[in-house]
Order: C-alpha cells, then sequence, then structure tokens
C-alpha cells in the first residue's frame, strides 16, 4: 500500500473559493500587515494595477525594507503553521494562512527575501537562490476584476499606518491620520495558549478614534488594518490583536459591542446631536457604565428632558410647554433605562414641574380649629358655602390656614375648600371670588391644563351673575 507522510492535500481553487469569500480586496491587506508587524521596517509600497491585454488580471507588487526580511520562505506555503506572532497581542498576525489566501488566486506569484526566493507557477513552486540585501518583494498575477481592484486600493488607502513607517500605494504616500479622541480601555484579545493555539483573555490596549474621510465608511481596526464595519460615525483602532474569524473578515458581535460601548463614552462629550441619534448609542447605552458620559449622551440624544409620570399629568403637560421632551419607557430598552437612572440622567416631570397638587399641612403644620375663627373668617365660610351651592350644587366643607411657608393660597379636596390666609386677603371680594372660580371647578375638573377645566371656570364665572350673597 502506497503512502504519504503528509495528512492532508489541499486544493488551490477551492482555498481560493473560500479565501474570496469576502471578495478579493480585503486579501490584499495581507502582505501590507505582515510588512508593518516585522522589527525595523520602516517602508512599505504596493503598487496594484490592471495587467495590459488581460482580461480580469492585475499585477501586485509589495515591497518592504525590513533588515530581516521574510523569516521562513515555508510560511508561504504551510497552511496553518503555528505564526511566531502568536505570542505577542501587539503584532496582527496568528493563522499564518494570510498569504496564502492570496496566492490561490494568483495565476503565478513570487517572494524574493533575505533568505531566499520562491517562485509559484502553472508547474507548481520551486526554490530560487536570488535574494535581497534587505526586505522582501512579493509580486503576484491575481484573478481580479477591475471592480474589485477599484474596491481594493479604496480599501488600501483607508488603512492607518503605524507612526514611523512610510505606507506607498501606487506611489501615493498615505496619510499618517490624527486620531481625534483616544482611550485605554480593557478588551478581548486572543494570546497563545499554554498547549498551542490560542485562548481569550482581557487586557488593555488604547481605542484610537479617526474621522471617516469621504468615500470611506466606518470601520473597526486592528493596529491599522481595516477588518470589520462598525455602526458608529467613526473608525476605531484597537491597539492589540483583535479576536477575528480565521480569514479576518469578522468580529463577534460581543466584540464589536463592546468596543461601541467604550467609543460612546470616549466620545460622550464631543458627540453631536445627530450623532447621538444613531441606533448604536441605543445599544450602547445598556452597557455604559461611566456616569458622566451616559448624561452627557443622554443630554446629546433627548435634548432638555424629563420622564413621563403617569401620576403627574399636569407636571409632563408643564414640561412639554417649557420645550422639555417627556421621555416615556418603551423609547429605551429595560436595559438603558437601567443605565439612565443609575446615572441620573433624567429626572420625572414631577419633580421639576408643579403636579398642580398641594400639600396642605407639610411639616405638620395645623389647619385653624373653627374656635379661634376671626369674624372675618366666619363670613368668608358662609360665602364659601353659598358660592359653591350656586355655582356647583355642593355644600363644602371649609378650612383656613395661616403661614406664608404654604404653597397655596387656596385649595380643594374632597369636599373641602381650604384658604390660607396668610397669602389672601380673605376681605377681598375680587379676589376671593377668582380663588373660588379657580377652587370650585376642581369639584368637577382635577386637571388645570385641559380645556374642560376652562370651559367649568368660565361656566362658574357666567354663573356669578345671579348670585346674591357677599361677603
Amino acid at each position: 500500500m502506497k503512502s504519504t507522510t503528509q495528512w492532508f492535500t489541499v486544493d488551490k481553487a477551492g482555498l481560493a473559493a473560500v479565501a474570496t469569500r469576502r471578495g478579493v480586496a480585503p486579501l490584499i491587506l495581507e502582505p501590507v500587515q505582515n510588512a508593518w508587524d516585522e522589527e525595523g521596517v520602516s517602508r512599505v509600497a504596493l503598487t496594484l494595477f490592471p495587467v495590459e491585454g488581460r482580461r480580469a488580471q492585475a499585477q501586485l507588487r509589495v515591497e518592504d525594507d525590513s533588515p530581516d526580511g521574510f523569516r521562513d520562505l515555508a510560511d508561504a506555503y504551510t497552511l496553518y503553521k503555528q505564526s511566531y506572532k502568536i505570542g505577542n497581542p501587539e503584532q496582527r498576525g496568528r493563522f499564518n494562512c494570510g498569504e496564502k489566501f492570496l496566492l490561490s488566486v494568483a495565476s503565478e506569484a513570487s517572494i524574493i527575501s533575505t533568505t531566499g526566493s520562491i517562485f509559484f507557477g502553472p508547474d507548481g513552486r520551486k526554490l530560487g537562490r536570488r535574494k535581497t540585501e534587505t526586505g522582501s518583494i512579493l509580486t503576484a498575477t491575481l484573478k481580479m476584476r477591475r471592480t474589485e481592484l477599484d474596491d481594493a486600493l479604496v480599501l488600501l488607502r483607508s488603512m492607518i499606518p503605524p507612526q514611523g513607517i512610510e505606507t506607498v500605494i501606487n506611489g501615493e504616500v498615505l496619510e499618517q491620520r490624527k486620531s481625534i479622541a483616544e482611550g485605554v480601555r480593557t478588551l478581548q484579545t486572543e494570546i497563545k495558549g499554554e498547549e498551542g493555539g490560542f485562548r481569550l483573555t482581557r487586557r488593555k490596549a488604547t481605542l484610537s478614534i479617526y474621522e471617516v474621510l469621504e468615500g470611506e465608511t466606518p470601520h473597526l481596526y486592528e493596529m491599522g488594518i481595516p477588518v470589520d464595519k462598525l455602526d458608529c460615525p467613526w473608525h476605531v483602532d484597537v491597539a492589540q490583536k483583535v479576536p477575528l474569524s480565521v480569514d479576518r473578515g469578522s468580529v463577534r458581535q460581543a466584540f464589536r459591542l463592546d468596543v461601541e460601548r467604550h467609543i460612546a463614552e470616549i466620545m460622550a462629550k464631543d458627540i453631536s446631536d445627530e450623532e447621538a441619534q444613531g441606533g448604536w448609542i441605543g445599544t450602547a447605552l445598556e452597557s455604559m457604565e461611566d456616569t458622566d458620559a451616559i448624561r452627557a449622551v443622554m443630554l446629546a440624544r433627548v435634548g432638555k428632558a424629563v420622564t413621563f409620570n403617569p401620576l403627574a399629568p399636569e407636571s409632563n403637560k408643564r414640561a412639554i410647554d417649557a420645550g422639555y421632551a417627556v421621555i416615556h419607557g418603551r423609547q429605551f430598552s429595560k436595559a438603558a433605562w437601567r443605565s439612565i437612572r443609575s446615572a441620573d440622567a433624567l429626572t420625572p416631570s414631577s419633580s421639576m414641574f408643579d403636579d398642580g397638587k398641594v400639600e396642605s399641612s407639610p411639616d405638620g403644620i395645623p389647619e385653624i380649629p373653627e374656635s379661634q375663627w376671626t369674624p372675618a373668617m366666619q363670613r368668608l365660610s358662609s360665602y364659601t358655602q353659598d358660592f359653591a351651592q350656586h355655582a356647583c350644587g355642593v355644600t363644602p366643607t371649609v378650612k383656613f390656614w395661616k403661614d406664608s411657608g404654604l404653597s397655596f393660597a387656596g385649595l380643594c379636596g374632597g369636599n373641602a375648600i381650604g384658604f390660607n390666609v396668610a397669602k389672601v386677603k380673605i376681605t377681598d371680594q375680587f379676589q376671593v371670588d377668582q380663588l373660588l372660580i379657580h377652587e370650585c371647578a376642581h369639584f368637577k375638573v382635577s386637571d388645570h391644563l385641559t380645556s374642560a377645566f376652562y370651559d367649568e371656570c368660565c361656566r362658574i364665572g357666567a354663573r356669578l351673575r345671579t348670585l346674591e350673597a357677599t361677603l
């Protein structure tokens, strides 16, 4: 029986089908990120042009000046060989399959480095003696339609080069972008496990936030390499390994949400009202912990606002009249409300605006007993009962208080009308009638801020024309 030392055989066409699941453009990033990771590199230059006279073919060349060059040429054709970068969370590589994905869509390719050279063609691969003095040169003829080439150039130009490494795309030096904000946060990352492979851990890393340039879409970056789209309005670069799928094409939803939560906290004080309306902010609120940031985000998202209080309809209406937004429970998720309440980011309408109700005896202030009523109080009591009976068919109990600390001049509650003689001149016919019209209207309507209350006040006022009793 014929045997071989190899357990597996990889079909190039099948690997290409897997590699191009997200298109060809992301594969072009691989040689750039590998060059950035090399020690001592100061320049990486990439060119990508259509091949004249050959349809759907593009010529790629990536050259760097790393003193060590390509460390092991076998890395170019050995799938899943353990990368030397696996143990360093601040280097991008880990699967050691980026070059293989790129080569799977090439019709021919070569790598020339300080350690030798290797050529790939229709007849397979072969080693060569050519070497470079420093750095490596990768060339490849790729199967790419013109639209794919254009997409690749857009993606390449959106890279954020590390400081100190000049990165050139088709002769154009990429701008060393300046972040608009930074913050150190604890995020999940991948490190080398005890028995090889990976294990997830949490580690502090710098998050750098960048403006999105014209033609770009917001992306999550792993040390300058775009790896997945974000819902927030900025690019976000994480300065350590990001937990990625094998094809480097996506991150876990939980990780993305964690990043966006941190971004909301970092950018809270600078976020615009328009930016704060994004659905991502509503989701970020569910896990935000920084109370100052939560309050800032809520101010940008809803402006001056109070929460709806179903037990204080007048407070809700007064808030609206004062230009406040009244926020209902359904406008945020339960988790977001927990964050909002923990930060005291919103208060009930009744905490800021009068609910139309008065407390007759705060701090135990008693009413004046009938035995201590003055003659003027007795006359007002009789007049109040005649007024209410004539206007509303009700004969109320009358009460008196005298305390300037009480908030009311008059009140109506149950079957009683009360006066605070410290705030109303009980011998003034006009002032008393004005107060009684208001209080007697409450026998029928409790809410001041309704047309029904307005109508009842008008009805009682008109009814006074036939009232004979006076003070």
